[in-house]
């Protein structure tokens, strides 16, 4: 699988963050792991800076003093590592609250038109065949019509991701609440490495995925302004 892990650095000049960066990850190598207790799911095999893993910087800080940038094979270079300072998470909140508003509200529209859409997990309990529960589910006339914008990849909100997640069941409570929530976990991986260099994921303490995000954004603001972060793509 590939995941995505935040990486915290202690503050040091660009030229010597892929170091840090490389130093700060080899403790967890799959194939050269020395730390205890040996955890699976907390491991990588691989793992690079790519492009999709750029920050958003803060305007005063656009210019891009003291980070790390990756040219992608089209466009400009972006920021890959940056002084948590500089980075601009207020509009990675921004950015993800307004994508989950347009996800809602997709959602609504054809809930609206096709009304009385259950939830996966109707199905299961009444078909004990994994693949008859999926095939009556994705019968329904709204999964259909998410199914079939996920097939086209250009629908703005309904992905293939969204039908594996239970739109009827991840969409069907409060908007604000939904909101809220997805500003609140914008910034979570499924890893990050601390300045101590502990790796934590959601299996930390079988802390859960909400509990990890919360953990995530915590340790964040309390890091010193001047750390580095980055985010890498992991496999493993």
């Amino acid at each position: 699988m590939q995941f995505v892990t935040t990486v915290f650095l202690p503050a040091s000049p660009p030229e010597q963050a892929p170091a840090a960066l490389t130093a700060a990850l080899a403790p967890f190598d799959a194939n050269d792991y020395q730390r205890e207790p040996y955890d699976p799911r907390a491991t990588w095999d691989r793992w690079n800076l790519v492009p999709a893993g750029a920050l958003p910087l803060r305007p005063a800080h656009a210019e891009g003093a003291g980070a790390v940038f990756l040219q992608p094979e089209d466009g400009d270079p972006v920021p890959v590592i940056a002084p948590l300072a500089a980075v601009d998470f207020d509009a990675m909140r921004a950015e993800a609250r307004q994508y989950a508003a347009g996800t809602w509200d997709a959602w609504a529209e054809v809930s609206r038109a096709h009304p009385g859409a259950l939830p996966r997990a109707h199905f299961d309990r009444l078909h004990a065949d994994s693949g008859a529960a999926q095939g009556a589910y994705l019968l329904q006339p709204a999964v259909q019509t998410v199914a079939q914008a996920a097939a086209t990849q250009r629908h703005p909100y309904f992905s293939f991701n969204l039908l594996l997640a239970d739109p009827v069941t991840l969409l069907g409570g409060d908007r604000e609440a939904y909101v809220d929530q997805a500003g609140d976990q914008a910034l979570a991986t499924y890893a990050y490495v601390t300045l101590e260099g502990d790796w934590c994921t959601e299996y930390t303490a079988e802390r859960g995925w909400a509990a990890h995000a919360r953990a995530l954004a915590a340790y964040l603001d309390a890091a010193p302004p001047d750390a580095l972060i980055a985010r890498v793509r992991c496999h493993a």
